[in-house]
This record gives C-alpha cells, sequence and structure tokens, in this order.
C-alpha cells in the first residue's frame, strides 16, 4: 500500500528546497502546492557553488543537462593568504565528476531558482501560488490550517492540494520551506531565537567588464586572514564575478540579503590587504555592497511534529563557511519525495524523512558554525576537507531512507 497521490500537501516557500521539495514530489506522483509570500518570483540573490552531493540530487529529477548550460565548472580552489598573496593551498576540481559522481558547479542562485521554478510549473501550471504571506498555522487532529495574511481565494489546482477558501487553507502535510526565521518552526517546534555571532557577511556582482583581469580567471579564489576572508568566482559564463566577504565585527548588524551599505564600509573592513581584492571592492556597482549580520540558531531536536515538517533553511540555518545551506535544502527535497514515494502513510514518510537527515543536517551544522575559526586566523589555514567529513561522496537520491 502507498500514500494516495490526491493527498493535499502544502509547501510553504519557494526557495531552492521548497521547489525542490515539490519537483521531488511531483516526480512521485503527488500535487503538491506551493504558497510563495514573493508577488513575483525574480532575478534574487547571487553567486552559489552547487557541490556534487547537491547536484546529483538535483540530475536525479531530470535536471542535469539544464544545469550544466547554465553552471560553470572551477577547474581549480585556490587559498591565499590575504595579506601577503601568498599561495597557501590549490584544490583540484578537475576530476571532481570521476571521484564523487557529479560535477563541482558555480552558478547564479537566480538561474537555479529559474530551472527550478521551470521544472515544477512543467508537471503542473498552478503548483505555485505567489502573493501569500503565511500568519498563522495550527495543527489539528487530522488536517492543518494555514493562514494568509492576503486575501481573496486562492486557485488549489484541480487535485485539491489543498482546499483553499479567501486565504485559508487546510492540508494534510505541511512542508516548512519558509527560511531561517520560518513562522512555522516559531508556531509549532518552538524558536529558541537567534544570537548574533559577531560574524558580517559582505556581497558585491561585479561585472567582469569592470573587474580586474586576475578577477575574470576562471575556478574560485579564497583570500583568508585573521578574522576576515573573502572569496570571488566568475558565474553566468564569465559575465559576473561574485564575490563574498566575511568579517568579524562587535558591532551588531541585521539579518537580510537586502541591507545595502557604501561600498567604502566593506574597503574599510579591508584595508591592506591584496589589491585583486580591493580593486575588486573598488569597482562595486553603484558604490554599494550588501551587507548583512549572521545570526546563529541553536539546531532543532525533531524535524517533524505531527503532519508537519522542517526543511531547508527553516530547519537548519547554517553560517556560510562552508557553503552547504543551499545543498542541504535540496537534499533534504530530493530525500523528503522518495520518503513518500515509498511509504504507506504520510506519517511514515515524515519519520524516515527525519530518520534520514537529521544527524546528517547537525553534523554539518556544526561544521559550517566552526569554519570561521579554522579560515579566519593567522598563520597557515587549513580547513577541514570534504575527504575528510565524506561530504561529497553522498547521495540524496540512493541514501538509505
Amino acid at each position: 500500500m502507498t500514500i494516495q497521490h490526491d493527498l493535499p500537501i502544502a509547501i510553504i516557500g519557494a526557495g531552492l528546497g521548497g521547489l525542490t521539495a515539490a519537483l521531488a514530489l511531483q516526480s512521485a506522483g503527488f500535487r503538491p502546492r506551493i504558497f510563495e509570500q514573493a508577488t513575483v518570483l525574480g532575478d534574487v540573490g547571487a553567486g552559489i557553488s552547487m557541490t556534487p552531493n547537491a547536484t546529483k540530487g538535483l540530475e536525479s529529477l531530470g535536471l542535469g543537462t539544464a544545469l550544466a548550460c547554465v553552471a560553470m565548472v572551477p577547474p581549480q580552489q585556490i587559498v591565499c593568504d590575504g595579506l601577503t598573496g601568498n599561495t597557501l593551498r590549490i584544490i583540484d576540481r578537475s576530476d571532481v565528476r570521476e571521484r564523487y559522481g557529479a560535477a563541482y558547479y558555480m552558478l547564479h542562485r537566480a538561474d537555479l531558482h529559474a530551472l527550478l521554478v521551470a521544472a515544477v510549473r512543467a508537471h503542473d501550471s498552478a503548483a505555485i501560488v505567489t502573493g501569500r504571506k503565511l500568519a498563522a498555522i495550527g495543527v489539528g487532529d487530522d488536517s492543518v490550517r494555514l493562514d494568509f495574511a492576503a486575501g481573496g481565494s486562492i486557485d488549489a489546482g484541480s487535485v485539491n492540494a489543498a482546499v483553499v477558501n479567501a486565504g485559508v487553507v487546510n492540508a494534510k502535510v505541511v512542508i516548512a520551506a519558509d527560511g531561517s526565521r520560518s513562522l512555522v518552526r516559531a508556531q509549532v517546534f518552538g524558536d529558541a531565537g537567534a544570537d548574533f555571532t559577531g560574524h558580517i557577511a559582505w556581497r558585491l556582482l561585479v561585472p567582469a567588464a569592470a573587474a580586474p583581469a586576475a578577477a575574470r580567471q576562471p575556478g574560485s579564489i579564497v583570500w583568508a586572514g585573521p578574522e576576515r576572508s573573502f572569496v570571488r568566482y566568475p558565474i553566468r559564463n564569465g559575465a559576473l564575478i561574485n564575490c563574498v566577504g566575511l568579517t568579524r565585527s562587535g558591532a551588531w548588524r541585521g539579518e537580510g540579503w537586502s541591507q545595502t551599505v557604501p561600498a567604502a564600509t566593506m574597503a574599510a573592513e579591508f584595508a591592506g590587504w591584496v589589491p585583486d581584492v580591493t580593486d575588486l571592492i573598488a569597482a562595486a556597482p553603484g558604490g554599494e555592497v550588501g551587507s548583512w549580520g549572521l545570526f546563529l540558531r541553536p539546531p532543532v531536536d525533531r524535524l517533524v511534529c505531527g503532519p508537519v515538517a522542517l526543511l531547508g533553511d527553516a530547519a537548519h540555518p547554517m553560517l556560510p563557511f562552508m557553503g552547504q545551506g543551499a545543498a542541504m535544502a535540496i537534499e533534504d527535497g530530493v530525500v523528503l519525495g522518495r520518503c513518500f514515494a515509498i511509504a504507506a502513510t504520510p506519517a511514515e514518510a515524515l519519520q524516515r524523512y527525519a530518520d534520514a537527515r537529521l544527524t546528517r543536517v547537525r553534523m554539518i551544522q556544526d561544521e559550517s558554525a566552526a569554519g570561521a575559526d579554522r579560515l579566519q586566523r593567522a598563520g597557515p589555514r587549513l580547513t577541514r576537507s570534504e575527504d575528510d567529513l565524506g561530504l561529497f561522496d553522498y547521495d540524496p537520491a540512493t541514501a538509505a531512507v
């Protein structure tokens, strides 16, 4: 016996994790509905690294060819000293597919998002409902009530993936992919809150035509130093140079990618660093860069509460020092779909998902939190490699569920 495919499943959030979960469920025969607070799905974010563990998941959902068309394969990753420019480590990426079974990619987050949106809508044109901000969630004995701030009727589609009336959705299963400040986690699981880590993130996208010649070289370079690090790599076939800086500061700054500050503020943080870094900051379009604080939330002790499951950043928000936040959300989504494909009941599917994911995501959360101390210190810096952790060997399409 398997779960009926007309099971009403609601997914909160149309980010990378929510879309991957929807596509995986669709591939298993289900018709989930995604409810997204944004009114338009657009070109958001910046560069993203797609490590082989995540690539394997996306390829299992039929996105391999499309992904290869919009992504770049770095031939190597280089770690340098930010103050002297001396090379500390070279990581060969030329044989990643042969070693791990999938490519290591670098691409624009918006390009990956667009691929997932198109794939989900190809299965079901009504799958994504925009302009719906979740206001409250109530878990009953046999269903979950979702109250959305926006009024008016919602087209639930032809399969009753959710029973909808004037901003209210009743579903049998809810997948919360609503980000690190998840309302579902807060209302259903309890949220211990977040503490400012003292880390500040900085982000800019520099058009290649305005970037120094050295910045246009393929592959990624990380410059590391005491309490500072900076990474750059080309995306969109080399048209843009993605740059991310991470620093430490006692000055609190709020969360959120949308915050901007003058590029001169970032330049002051990296004063005295090699020109490869400072010249890129000087080339920031419009003289502004994104900047926000990094907050740490305690790991959850469960991913499932009754018919509600947490996924992606809602379940395990991570500091960026291992570049695995999006990869874990993609893994979650692929595994979730597989669990629903083989389980006899929704409760069994959710329990299989929780059992398959909790240990792995908590380990990577811990490693990500410790990553800054390994990278941003004086003297030689060697981070724990993916081989030490078995990170890239994992395949969400075949891992035990």
